[in-house]
């Protein structure tokens, strides 16, 4: 049994395994594996996670499926068949590429049984929310004597003109005097996070934990 989990990037694949790393051990004790699976980013996600989530929830009628894309950016997307202006929206657009792929490619039975197996949901805005979210390690990350601030709490409430992303490289600047490095930056300070403190303050992200808890029985913290 397996919970598969689609995201954008490999920083998110890096990031979420980082502060996931203990939640995983004890899913795998219960006899379920969590994979993390990039689709390289946002265009590509679009153009994928139809059939790549389709695939597997034909596969094995045990397993789980996330869809876990970024919110931001989302303007490209206006005048498309993906336009989304709020996490909502995003949501509606995965769960109709997967319906559309369900009965069009594998034509399941029971195309409901296999969609209640899906979970779209999303970063929201990015990956660097969960950042803002583990502030102690954060600061520790960025040799701060005081807490990081200056972003809307929750931190999932941040706009789209000034992402997560956009603080975080904004501190790393000012703090650091480097570019903030995606994938060992998020790698670094996610791993030494508290799950349930960050997801505490996100309540999108902590839906898409509870979740994979009630599915699987196994709970995140």
């Amino acid at each position: 049994m397996k919970v598969w989990i689609f995201v954008e990037g490999k920083s998110d694949v890096q990031a979420l395994s980082a502060l996931w790393g203990g939640w995983k051990q004890n899913l795998g004790a219960k006899g379920w594996g969590l994979q993390l699976i990039s689709l390289q980013n946002k265009p590509n996600y679009f153009r994928k996670i139809g059939p790549r989530a389709s695939e597997k929830l034909v596969h094995d009628t045990r397993d789980l499926v996330v869809g876990l894309p970024d919110l931001y950016p989302n303007r490209d997307y206006a005048n498309t068949a993906y336009k989304h202006d709020n996490l909502k929206e995003l949501q509606d657009v995965q769960m109709r590429l997967v319906k559309q792929n369900l009965p069009q490619k594998f034509r399941p039975a029971d195309v409901e049984s296999h969609i209640a197996r899906f979970y779209a949901s999303a970063l929201k805005h990015d990956l660097e929310v969960l950042l803002l979210a583990a502030t102690s390690q954060l600061q520790s990350r960025l040799k701060m004597r005081n807490r990081p601030g200056g972003w809307r709490h929750p931190p999932e409430d941040q706009n789209q003109n000034k992402p997560p992303k956009k603080i975080v490289e904004e501190l790393f600047q000012k703090n650091l005097k480097r570019a903030y490095r995606e994938i060992t930056d998020s790698d670094a300070i996610l791993g030494n996070a508290d799950l349930q403190e960050v997801a505490k303050q996100c309540p999108a992200f902590r839906a898409v934990i509870d979740w994979i808890g009630a599915e699987t029985g196994v709970p995140g913290y």
